[in-house]
């Protein structure tokens, strides 16, 4: 009981209020952050942001403003933050040391993020590997392959890799190579394949007309390259119903697809 002569219940009510001060700062806090991520969301959408770009974004701001909204409530009890924030400073440099690596894929999902690169929903090809892009964190990029496997990249390989993005522009260029024998007609060869990419809906004559020339001459064959442009999200389905249709074509009309082969010629000494 000695312990508790010296408390009073003016200094028990003073200690209230001070807990009921910080409480009310946390409180009213935490649901001002909700209100400002709310409104934020709401703008970008409006603004039509990237998916992964805005989650940075929100993630960031939502950290800092409950880091914020805490030390506010640390000064209304009368806690020093200076000290704290003297050793959380030195807390995170030795984490900075200790996850070097991670930071630079940090670093590389803040640059992608900013320069957009690329954008959540493009199909893009990153060292190597092909996918449609799932999601942008800090650390990783995650695409979806063709045959719906996940690839994650870490951020700092992909900043650093060759990117091939087949999403960004409207239209593609579709270029096929035939081959067909020497002793076949070149130019027949060359009409059959016109006129099955001009009878097919896909194929668009801007901003080039399709192409179809002799473009070399190989041990076996004749090299004939097709060349036409469509929509970006018709590419695959014109390249496969071009390959089945000329194929079909060139049967019907009596063109060889040769194999290779090697002559043999033996003289008599």
């Amino acid at each position: 009981m000695d312990g508790f002569k010296g408390i009073t219940l003016s200094g028990l009510i003073s200690f209230g209020l001070v807990l009921l001060k910080a409480a009310v700062i946390l409180l009213a806090g935490h649901f001002a952050v909700v209100f400002i991520i709310k409104l934020l969301s709401k703008s970008f959408e409006k603004i039509k942001m990237d998916v992964s770009l805005e989650k940075f974004f929100l993630k960031v701001v939502n950290i800092t403003l409950h880091i914020i909204v805490l030390l506010s409530a640390l000064n209304a009890l009368g806690i020093s933050t200076t000290g704290l924030l003297a050793a959380l400073s030195g807390a995170v440099v030795a984490v900075a040391l200790a996850l070097k690596d991670s930071l630079g894929s940090i670093a590389g999902g803040i640059i992608i993020l900013l320069t957009k690169r690329f954008e959540t929903g493009d199909y893009v090809e990153i060292n190597g590997d092909e996918g449609t892009v799932v999601q942008v964190d800090l650390m990783h990029t995650t695409l979806k392959t063709l045959d719906n496997r996940h690839v994650v990249i870490p951020n700092a390989v992909a900043v650093n890799s060759r990117i091939i993005d087949y999403s960004s522009e409207e239209m593609r260029r579709l270029d096929i190579v035939f081959q067909i024998g020497y002793g076949d007609d070149s130019e027949k060869a060359k009409q059959i394949i016109l006129d099955a990419v001009n009878n097919h809906k896909m194929s668009l004559n801007e901003p080039e007309k399709p192409f179809a020339r002799v473009t070399g001459f190989g041990d076996s064959a004749v090299d004939i390259t097709l060349r036409v442009w469509c929509a970006r999200e018709n590419y695959w389905q014109l390249k496969f119903d071009l390959l089945e249709q000329i194929k079909k074509a060139f049967d019907e009309n009596g063109i060889s697809i040769p194999f290779n082969q090697l002559d043999v010629h033996i003289k008599d000494k």
